[in-house]
């Protein structure tokens, strides 16, 4: 149960603020058709973290434990500085136009392009690696994603602009100074 709730908690804090969640408001702005954007979120970012999570536990079984800590801990605390950047908005809205296979598609291929090589999913690689186990990091993860992007949803441009994005980002980065300091105190026989 600890593997699902950590990665649930930092997956979602990681995304306040992220591109994903600035793509929710403007899909659903444009196309004000929540529930296809809603199924189309989950089946893409499950698709993606699951490769994530499912290569995170291949490497928690391919490396030598110490080894993989010492890894693990200075990703956790790379990922802290990372949290503290903002999300760069480009001048295009980056929404695709609705494929063939509807809104429910379109929204499912671009969550699953947005989050490759994002922040949410090398946190959801290095937390199965960490806690070398794959579904409970994975349904933590696209809890936490779904948890952020979902009241964007229903809530549009305005509960984004409410949102202490900033105060956020800086308790993202606490968390994940916080497990990466722990890791990496842990390995060097400081703890327990």
């Amino acid at each position: 149960m600890e593997a699902f709730w950590v990665s649930a908690l930092l997956v979602g804090m990681a995304e306040i603020g992220d591109k994903s969640l600035f793509v929710t408001i403007l899909l659903t702005v444009r196309y004000q058709r929540p529930w296809p954007i809603f199924f189309g979120l989950i089946a893409g970012i499950a698709c993606n973290l699951a490769l994530a999570a499912g290569f995170g536990a291949w490497l928690a079984d391919a490396f030598d434990g110490d080894l993989l800590r010492w890894i693990l801990g200075l990703a956790f605390i790379g990922m802290a500085v990372w949290s503290l950047i903002p999300e760069s908005t480009e001048s295009d809205d980056g929404v695709q136009p609705i494929s063939r296979g509807g809104l429910f598609l379109t929204a499912a291929v671009t969550y699953f392009m947005l989050e490759m090589g994002d922040k949410t999913q090398l946190a959801t690689l290095a937390l199965a690696a960490r806690f070398d186990v794959f579904l409970p990091v994975l349904a933590g993860a696209v809890l936490g994603l779904v948890a952020a992007n979902a009241p964007a949803i229903w809530l549009g441009h305005r509960f984004a602009a409410r949102l202490p994005v900033a105060r956020i980002r800086l308790l993202s980065a606490a968390l994940f100074t916080l497990v990466g300091g722990w890791i990496l105190l842990e390995v060097s026989g400081r703890l327990g």
